[in-house]
């Protein structure tokens, strides 16, 4: 149940980042953060390991032990993945009301602050799409609809503190959940482990009417450049661009996101007006 206080409580903007010895999610954590600032002004609090070594002024760093995984990518390389504990954002989290957030996803609006004026106890971005069409949303064999942990929204009520514990559960007893929930996949991931946790606290269903009321835009193509105007993104991709309206985006292009482009275009968004 929502508190009747949710206004005059705090709030801001939780980001995990662990390095790998191939991505400086901290660095890309850096440059993300100052759009967040730019755009939603709010306070962020970096969820981070003792090695990192942050640039961005953020309200709190907190660091944490964590672990991975490894998965293969589209060239068959065995790669690391930090992304446990998300379940923590709950208990770690400042704020009372908090936007969670991935470091690849890009805010360049102030959309997300409409979610606040809506009764919730946590939201979920049900829904992604590419500029090709809608992406998959099942996520194993007995059709259990998918979620994306990428953005989640929530307040500090029961109903929240009971959802992020049965994503700690899910964490820590995967091989069970994975098997029961017939996952395609075998490497734990958050939006597994959120979509599983969510299906579980509504009764077995999706209830759309919790979710975040629009699609996330992805980019999964390998980005060689992007250009925003007024109105438009324009993403590069083999001198093709991609033009959408101008919106949050998330990448999935990790060496996009540490380029000396990347860096440019946060700066020009950033820029003193």
């Amino acid at each position: 149940m929502q508190n009747s206080n949710d206004s005059e409580k705090s709030r801001g903007v939780v980001v995990f980042a662990f390095n790998t010895g191939t991505v400086d999610y901290v660095r890309i954590a850096d440059l993300t953060s100052r759009l967040i600032d730019r755009h939603l002004q709010l306070p962020v609090t970096l969820i981070t390991d003792t090695d990192a070594t942050p640039g961005f002024a953020y309200d709190q760093v907190i660091k944490i032990d964590t672990s991975g995984s490894t998965y293969r990518n589209t060239n068959n390389q065995v790669l690391q993945w930090r992304n446990f504990d998300r379940y923590l954002a709950y208990e770690l989290s400042p704020y009372h009301e908090t936007v969670l957030i991935d470091t690849d996803y890009l805010v360049l609006d102030n959309s997300l602050l409409k979610l606040f004026d809506t009764p919730f106890d946590y939201r979920l971005m049900h829904h992604s799409v590419t500029p090709a069409g809608p992406m998959a949303e099942e996520m194993g064999a007995v059709g259990l609809p998918f979620v994306w942990a990428t953005v989640v929204v929530f307040r500090k009520t029961e109903r929240s503190r009971l959802f992020f514990n049965l994503v700690g559960r899910i964490q820590r007893n995967y091989d069970y959940y994975s098997l029961l929930y017939h996952v395609r996949e075998g490497n734990y991931r958050n939006d597994y482990a959120f979509a599983m946790a969510n299906n579980i606290v509504n009764g077995y269903t999706l209830n759309e009417s919790q979710g975040i009321p629009w699609p996330m835009l992805t980019i999964e193509k390998k980005i060689e450049r992007i250009m925003l105007t007024d109105n438009f993104v324009q993403v590069y991709h083999k001198e093709k661009a991609i033009v959408v309206p101008y919106q949050n985006i998330h990448v999935m292009d990790k060496e996009y996101l540490q380029s000396r482009d990347f860096e440019q275009i946060v700066e020009a968004v950033c820029e003193p007006t």
